[in-house]
């Protein structure tokens, strides 16, 4: 991957223009107050890659590290660079479970754990319209929230499982739905991407999430 020239200690994030994954890598680097390059690609084949977003980290040893896919970037990013937990918990925490929880919620909607929720928003060929499925999440996370009594999905501090649902929250109003029927759902929605980092994030990789 050397198709742009970059320089010692500056971390390349390569996405597509409009995707949510890049999206929310470039708010997690916006968090993590890290400077970074973005460059907007088509297709992950235009830069040699296997999959998007692609991170490139070229450290001031001139150690590169190069990864591809949303899970290992985000787990990169996360492990090496948020040793203080501004947008993680402690690594095995009660915390730290939930959060895996609510984001194998939406990643993982086929994992055989029926104990669990499983949200498959992005199946197409399943016949179910999006805005019924839509409802089963907004449900459900109204419950979580009006039981948590919590900031954010998970404690006082906004995780990848608040990233990761935020844009399918925001796709209310196109699918016809009323967010303001789910009173907590909505005051979480607008804290989250009130955040600067969110503003940021989802700016720089052009992706509209608000009408």
């Amino acid at each position: 991957m050397n198709v742009f020239q970059e320089q010692r200690g500056m971390i390349s994030l390569f996405a597509s223009e409009g995707k949510r994954e890049g999206a929310i890598v470039a708010v997690i680097l916006e968090e993590l107050k890290l400077p970074y390059h973005l460059h907007l690609v088509e297709k992950p084949e235009d830069i040699d890659a296997k999959s998007l977003p692609v991170l490139r980290n070229i450290q001031s040893d001139g150690e590169s590290v190069d990864l591809s896919g949303f899970h290992d970037v985000v787990s990169y990013l996360i492990a090496r660079y948020d040793t203080a937990h501004e947008v993680s918990y402690k690594k095995g925490s009660k915390e730290d479970e939930e959060v895996n929880i609510l984001v194998a919620s939406l990643t993982e909607p086929n994992a055989a754990h029926p104990e669990e929720h499983r949200f498959n928003l992005d199946a197409k060929d399943d016949g179910i319209p999006f805005a019924r499925k839509a409802i089963s999440l907004y449900l459900h996370l109204e419950q979580h929230l009006q039981k948590s009594h919590s900031n954010y999905l998970v404690g006082k501090k906004c995780t990848l499982a608040d990233l990761l649902h935020l844009p399918y929250v925001a796709a209310a109003g196109s699918a016809g739905l009323d967010l303001e029927r789910f009173p907590e759902l909505t005051i979480w929605f607008d804290r989250v991407y009130q955040r600067p980092a969110v503003q940021k994030g989802f700016a720089a990789v052009h992706m509209k999430i608000r009408g």
